[in-house]
């Protein structure tokens, strides 16, 4: 899963956003009170001004400044800090008003104050500090508490979201095959919904499952038992004909009850593959050997490479196909070749009438065989699951009258000569 696919960044992205705007607007308000508290102020030095401007000998009185709250600035490294800030420009009517009375007036704010600028011509510039004190304490709290607010709304979504990756972990493995999983929850929320009905969805199925594995070892084990005294009771007949004729009916119905059992692991994901690496003649040989008549209607042109596949599993998958071929073929000859990236399997034959898709469908056939059908139909779908669960694929092609089934491997490696 991509990274911006996730709820968790998206989430997280729009609480970002969130914080980025809130901060944005709490710095543009406590701006727009600092401007207002600082003309506040030039407000109320220009009436210091006129109260403490002595016309007749055109100076001011310091001690009229004093008793309206302003005190003299003697410190020079704070003065040098104060003057070197930057000062708005002033509006034409408040210069004409400043030179009536020979001094400017520039208000600077410098932490927690606000410093009155006295300019005059005839003299160093006079630093006055304003009797004015922000309110620190309520333009922090509210925006410290709304972005507490926030950051903890954010943490209390993450964290009613964090379960979400637990659960996910847990259907991984319930995919897998890992019944033997927990995932109840205490919250009250939706997700805590969902994983506890995803739990009893789980214990369901573990018990049906249960109950299925019952079932087919017994009916195996029934089936199996009646099968195994005809092959007793063949073995005491005297007519070797006869006996011969039993024991391969008796052989392949224990050929067909253990298609049957790989047809039900298969349908239900739970066949588990034992890989090594094997010679691919070997693997054929053993898929001839199950053929027995009729591998001598099959034509091999084998290159020596290795398999990584399970050595019983691939080789009941290529007898299948092997089997079909010979079944299916108008001159019942079947050719098989391989090189380093495939396995071909092909005959002379009409084409399939369906998709290869619909015929690894379990029970694809049923009602639908054709009296020219021979077996049950479950060849092509043990063989396409099987080659699947290898990791491989399978494909077919009709191509000059020709069936033809190709296997592509997946990282083999030559055979050492």
């Amino acid at each position: 899963m991509k990274w911006y696919h996730s709820l968790l960044v998206r989430i997280t992205l729009i609480f970002a956003l969130a914080l980025a705007g809130m901060s944005a607007i709490f710095f543009v308000v406590a701006r727009y009170e600092t401007l207002r508290d600082v003309q506040t102020v030039v407000d109320y030095s220009h009436v210091a001004l006129r109260a403490a401007f002595d016309r007749q000998t055109q100076n001011l009185d310091f001690s009229k400044l004093e008793e309206m709250g302003f005190s003299l600035v003697t410190d020079e490294t704070l003065k040098d800090k104060i003057l070197d800030r930057p000062r708005p420009p002033k509006p034409f009517p408040m210069k004409r008003m400043e030179e009536r009375f020979r001094y400017g007036v520039d208000c600077v704010p410098y932490g927690m104050h606000i410093y009155t600028i006295l300019l005059n011509r005839d003299m160093p510039p006079i630093v006055l500090e304003a009797p004015f004190k922000k309110e620190i304490l309520p333009r922090i709290v509210f925006p410290l508490l709304a972005l507490a607010f926030v950051v903890m709304l954010y943490i209390g979504i993450i964290r009613s979201l964090l379960p979400l990756k637990n659960l996910r972990e847990q259907i991984k493995r319930f995919a897998n095959g890992h019944y033997d999983i927990t995932c109840k929850s205490n919250k009250r929320d939706e997700i805590a919904a969902l994983a506890n009905e995803f739990d009893a969805a789980v214990t369901k199925i573990k018990s049906l499952r249960d109950s299925r594995q019952l079932f087919l070892r017994n009916i195996m084990h029934e089936l199996k038992t009646p099968i195994t005294k005809g092959k007793l009771a063949a073995e005491m007949l005297e007519n070797t004909t006869y006996a011969s004729i039993l024991q391969n009916v008796f052989k392949r119905q224990e050929a067909l009850l253990e298609e049957f059992s790989r047809i039900e692991k298969l349908s239900a994901d739970e066949l588990k593959l034992d890989i090594k690496a094997y010679h691919v003649e070997d693997i054929v040989d053993f898929a001839l050997d199950l053929l027995a008549d009729k591998k001598e209607h099959i034509t091999c042109e084998l290159m020596p490479i290795d398999l990584n596949v399970d050595f019983e599993l691939f080789g009941v998958a290529l007898k299948n196909l092997l089997d079909n071929g010979v079944t299916y073929s108008k001159n019942a000859h079947v050719t098989l070749c391989n090189d380093t990236e495939r396995i071909t399997i092909s005959n002379e034959a009409p084409a399939l009438e369906c998709t290869l898709e619909d015929y690894a469908k379990p029970y694809f056939l049923e009602g639908k065989k054709q009296k020219s059908s021979r077996g049950l139909g479950f060849g092509l779908f043990i063989t396409w699951h099987v080659i699947r669960l290898h990791g491989m694929k399978l494909e077919y092609k009709h191509d000059k009258g020709k069936n033809v089934f190709t296997i592509w491997l997946k990282n083999e490696t030559p055979s050492p000569l």
